[in-house]
């Protein structure tokens, strides 16, 4: 029988150990022209995880991947011989842009040892090393070394297992059960590792703040340094690798579409509008010269190896829905990206669309049911949510194509406009789906707008960023060239003010930069009639929730209604102190930053006085709460007045206005000032509202003027001094201390009700221990 024996040997030193997939049956080792694996293999033996690294992998980088749940993280690694020892080192990335990766500040910027290893065999040159890779995937990882990357915390090793892995053409993945301490509870949790190859460098385009685009290390770019996001970093965009298949051709198909499956987990009658949304791309690609650059497969099955692999991206339904009471949740969905960071490339890219039915649903009925008839009663019909998770859809996409969440020519169009079909159905309510603006509010019933256009979607600044991210230049361009063709389509944020990008973070500085509203360059105008369908929305709670059994979401409803009335008031808000904005290079005409007029800040203010301070029945005291409340707690219209009191009175604004002053010649900060206060004590002379609300918005204003004035200068930190309050602003606070305490001690006692007196007196006695 050693005639029969003998091939099979043979084979198995050709195509090394092969191993059977538990899933498929499947073998599979690449093989270079000499025989030897192209890249690592793996072997469990015995319950450890050996890892073979062929020699002509050593010192090549690679990546290192982490998966655990909805996390994912990774970086560079190169495998090195150091005597009879392999050593694996996290390695610093050289980006294209000309910074060395990732950016750290507590360490040199230098390769790092993450673990060494005893090599357990060496094999002939041709097959490499082996080694003992468990007790790194198991244990010794506790911190991923990368900005909100994976953390898991020290591992429990008695419910801690290698369970399988996986060796493909360029990666091999490896699944775990690491034991772990989860909200003080012992749990082992499946995991995921993988190494895989790095691709040839491709072309990078820079990063430029004006547009709208990731940096290659998310984190690397520290706003938090400037505040007011206008200074440019060293670095490159995200985007995938497109090359056109025809060069020459204006508009090709690529040699690799971007391909993003489905999984199965997807009901099928919600997958045509997820679909939809992902291909709502597929015209700003085309604008960036690329025909049919993206395809979505659906799948009705979907191996963990596939999900796991770089190779393959995957739209998943988020798993969260289905907790108990998620639908109170508003987040709506997160992407999971791998970048190669030396030059910004997209390498994988994975979708998770989180929100439930019922988030998408209410939050478009407190919305638009006054402006369409479908969405008066749950559960909306499938074609309208279908509709509202393809608008979902299309925005985590514009992340998976490497677009932020910002502000995209928000304050750009008129109140007309947002409210004209023609318009709607050109450019919509909003000029990117990246934008918070949510579903448009503004129109009237009379208005009859067709429904479909109530809903955000793709529109002409989303075209343009892609343009601007994707389009390839004609052969023989040079870099000068390019960039100065880049720069020209940046200037067209000169003529077309939608084009134009700030940052969401940090101050709202103007209605720019506000968020969850249809933004229109007349806050105030908008808000009003937004407000209108608020107050519709409001009273068809009843009927909508007449099915119900118990009160839970009318009481959502009402709440999520009374957050909206916020956000709106915000949005008028942000006038105050407010500016137009447009990100500039130092030689492009205008300022970055325009002071708004006086007369609309005022105009603003007079608005929030009578709509915020003094709120209307219809939000405060619904007819329907008879029904199902006994007590006046919560209160959450009382809670959201303070905290856009509170907001009003921040120093970030009062700096602006000071600011400002210099600019207009005018003492806006006092104007200000005495205008609110007499908005908010205007009951002093005729108790028009007396309410326990307004009592109580008093007296937090009072407190919170004490507060301030108590705040002690940072002189020798000028960081610190964008919270402070300077002398100047707090003796005008002093001020209207000092009037608000003449006017009261004028009116106490002066036969007025018990319970009135009784608040003025105690108005009075807070003052007295502010002042000295």
């Amino acid at each position: 029988m050693k005639h029969i024996k003998l091939p099979f040997i043979l084979l198995f030193l050709l195509f090394g150990q092969l191993k059977a997939s538990p899933f498929n049956g499947e073998f599979k080792t690449v093989l270079d022209s000499d025989h030897s694996p192209v890249f690592l293999t793996t072997e469990i033996i015995r319950d450890q995880l050996f890892l073979n690294i062929p020699q002509k992998l050593l010192d090549q980088p690679m990546l290192f991947n982490c998966f655990k749940g909805m996390t994912n993280s990774y970086m560079q690694i190169a495998w090195a011989r150091h005597r009879d020892n392999i050593i694996l080192k996290a390695l610093s990335v050289p980006s294209t842009s000309g910074v060395i990766l990732p950016v750290v500040t507590d360490r040199a910027l230098m390769d790092n040892v993450l673990a060494i290893f005893p090599m357990e065999q060496q094999q002939d040159e041709s097959r490499g090393y082996r080694i003992d890779v468990t007790d790194l995937i198991l244990n010794k990882i506790v911190e991923w070394p990368q900005y909100l990357g994976v953390s898991f915390g020290p591992s429990i090793p008695n419910i801690s297992f290698v369970e399988d892995s996986k060796d493909r053409d360029n990666e091999v993945i490896i699944k775990i059960r690491r034991g772990m301490v989860s909200k003080k509870e012992k749990v082992s949790f499946p995991m995921y590792f993988s190494f895989s190859t790095l691709p040839e460098p491709m072309k990078s385009r820079t990063h430029d703040y004006r547009m709208g685009y990731y940096s290659e290390d998310l984190y690397g770019i520290r706003h938090g340094i400037h505040p007011d996001g206008t200074h440019n970093s060293r670095a490159n965009i995200r985007r995938w690798r497109l090359i056109k298949k025809y060069k020459d051709n204006s508009s090709s198909v690529p040699f690799k579409p971007i391909t993003f499956l489905l999984s199965p987990e997807i009901p099928k009658k919600w997958r045509p509008y997820v679909k939809a949304g992902i291909e709502e791309w597929l015209p700003a690609l085309e604008a960036a010269g690329f025909k049919d650059a993206i395809r979505v497969i659906e799948t009705d099955s979907l191996s963990e190896w596939d999900k796991f692999s770089i190779n393959t991206n995957i739209v998943y339904w988020g798993q969260k829905r289905y907790f108990r009471d998620y639908e109170q949740n508003e987040y709506g969905g997160t992407i999971g990206c791998v970048i190669d960071d030396r030059t910004g490339e997209i390498l994988k890219a994975d979708i998770f669309l989180n929100a439930s039915r019922e988030t998408l649903e209410e939050r478009y009925f407190i919305r638009a049911a006054p402006l369409d008839k479908r969405a008066r009663s749950f559960p909306f019909p499938d074609d309208l949510t279908g509709r509202l998770f393809q608008g979902l859809t299309a925005h985590e996409t514009g992340h998976a194509l490497g677009l932020k969440d910002g502000n995209f020519g928000e304050y750009s169009y008129g109140v007309d406009q947002v409210t004209d079909p023609n318009w709607l159905t050109t450019m919509g309510h909003t000029p990117s789906v990246m934008n918070y603006t949510r579903h448009n509010n503004i129109p009237q019933p009379k208005d009859n707008i067709p429904p479909n256009l109530l809903i955000p979607k793709v529109g002409p600044t989303d075209l343009y960023s892609i343009r601007w991210g994707y389009q390839e230049f004609p052969s023989g361009t040079t870099k000068e060239e390019e960039s100065q063709l880049l720069e020209t389509m940046i200037r067209l944020q000169d003529s077309f003010p939608w084009y134009r990008f700030n940052e969401t973070r940090f101050e709202d500085i103007g209605p720019a930069k506000t968020d969850e509203v249809v933004e229109t360059n007349d806050p105030v105008r908008s808000t009003s009639m937004a407000l209108r369908n608020v107050e519709r929305a409001i009273a068809m709670i009843p009927s909508a929730t007449s099915n119900e059994t118990g009160n839970a979401r009318l009481f959502r409803l009402y709440n999520k209604s009374v957050n909206l009335w916020y956000d709106h008031m915000k949005h008028v808000a942000s006038v105050i102190g407010g500016y137009d904005l447009q990100y500039q290079a130092l030689d492009q005409p205008g300022n970055m930053f325009d002071p708004i007029a006086w007369s609309k800040q005022e105009e603003a203010i007079d608005f929030l006085v009578q709509n915020a301070f003094h709120p209307p029945k219809w939000l405060t005291d619904p007819d329907f709460m008879v029904k199902v409340k006994y007590t006046t707690f919560p209160d959450k219209v009382s809670e959201y007045q303070i905290k856009l009191m509170t907001e009003l009175l921040l120093a970030p604004r009062f700096k602006r206005l000071e600011y400002m002053e210099g600019l207009m010649d005018n003492k806006l900060l006092e104007q200000f000032l005495v205008r609110v206060q007499e908005g908010l004590f205007q009951n002093l002379d005729n108790e028009k509202d007396i309410s326990p609300r307004i009592q109580e918005l008093q007296k937090a204003y009072i407190e919170r003027l004490g507060a301030i004035l108590d705040i002690e200068i940072s002189v020798y930190n000028s960081d610190a001094q964008l919270t402070d309050y300077t002398d100047y602003a707090k003796g005008l606070l002093a001020e209207r201390l000092l009037e608000l305490k003449t006017k009261l001690e004028k009116n106490v006692n002066k036969g007025r009700r018990t319970e009135v007196n009784g608040h003025w007196l105690l108005c009075l006695q807070k003052i007295n221990t502010i002042l000295p």
